[in-house]
């Protein structure tokens, strides 16, 4: 029976594997033609788009991570009841419960997969990726440096501590300059935010220089009518998908902290923490889909089954986390809610053939 089991987890991963390099190589080739658009832009070419688009893939694939273990589990036990392996193994004596138990221990493997994945590759790219488009696209009026982001907007430099939102910055320090490329003032601001068309600061202080005397100015608000194009800051601001967990949970609480919206990144949050959770879900969801169908049923049928399903598990969690975040329900539940229907929906499968 160990070989048996050891067999499956073989051909379910295999199959999986397969699948994501499929994949892959398909999203790759939509997301260049998509990024074809922005070619042009800036110093925006067409090795920045192809480095780009790599970059993304680790992202998109984490994205359809659960779905896609699906479809490879569906493969992968479709492939052995087409051979019909299965009914071999279990006139052997191997109960539906024992193969399940296989199933399992490759979801485990994938869900390491998916961890490592999410939480130490797809973050870091994502953000590169975004990072070198927006910084080639600005045409190197804007950079992001491991401390902050330098803007250049006509006879300004601005240096932003933290970008938190488009509309919304922390540690502001502008430089202004004459046409003859000689400092007038600086100034610093603990804030600075976008509303109404105008950048509304707090806790600015502003020093003037004059000839070789300078001058100090503090002021608790204040507005800066300044041409500060809110694109330059995609250089610096970090997405949801961007962060590693623990990033993300403290970055959350400090939006919480500032009374900034924080609902998006709190249901980004849930939902990746419930991503291995979903992932073993969506596996074992693939064996009642197999042994409940026909044996007429060929391996198109199979995945096409699985895709629909995916894509109706993919939109049922995007749909329930948007209504949640427009409404301001909790996204706690936002994000277990899709994964308990399919768990329910597995479990009500697993019955009728067990």
């Amino acid at each position: 029976m160990k070989i048996l089991h050891l067999y499956i987890i073989k051909t379910v991963i295999l199959a999986t594997l397969l699948v994501m390099a499929i994949v892959m190589g398909l999203s790759y080739f939509i997301s260049f033609l998509r990024e074809l658009r922005d070619i042009g832009v800036g110093d925006y070419g067409i090795m920045q788009a192809a480095l780009h688009v790599l970059f993304e893939l680790p992202h998109d694939l984490y994205q359809f991570f659960p779905m896609l273990v699906l479809l490879g589990g569906l493969a992968g036990l479709g492939l052995l009841a087409s051979h019909q392996e299965l009914i071999v193994m279990r006139i052997s004596g191997m109960s539906i419960s024992s193969m399940a138990q296989a199933v399992l221990g490759a979801a485990v493997v994938l869900t390491l997969l998916g961890l490592i994945l999410g939480e130490f590759i797809s973050p870091h790219l994502h953000f590169l990726a975004d990072k070198h488009k927006s910084t080639a696209q600005s045409g190197g009026q804007a950079i992001a440096t491991l401390s902050g982001v330098w803007i250049h907007e006509g006879n300004n430099f601005f240096h932003i501590d933290k970008v938190v939102a488009h509309h919304y910055l922390e540690g502001v320090t502008r430089y202004e300059f004459d046409q003859r490329h000689r400092l007038l003032a600086a100034y610093y601001a603990k804030t600075m935010d976008y509303q109404k068309g105008q950048w509304q600061l707090t806790d600015v202080v502003k020093t003037n220089f004059i000839h070789d005397e300078t001058t100090h100015q503090q002021m608790d608000k204040t507005v800066w009518d300044v041409a500060l194009r809110p694109r330059f800051l995609n250089v610096g601001l970090h997405e949801p998908d961007e962060m590693p967990l623990p990033n993300l949970f403290e970055y959350t609480k400090h939006l919480e902290k500032n009374g900034l919206q924080a609902a998006e990144f709190q249901l980004n949050f849930w939902k990746r923490l419930f991503q291995p959770l979903t992932t073993l879900i969506m596996l074992l969801l693939a064996i009642p889909f197999v042994f409940a169908a026909p044996r007429s049923m060929t391996m198109g049928l199979r995945l096409l089954m699985g895709i629909i399903v995916g894509f109706v598990f993919y939109i049922t969690s995007a749909l329930i986390g948007q209504v949640s975040i427009v409404f301001q329900l909790s996204p706690f539940y936002a994000a277990v809610l899709p994964m308990l229907i399919f768990a329910g929906m597995g479990y009500v499968l697993m019955l009728r053939i067990v």
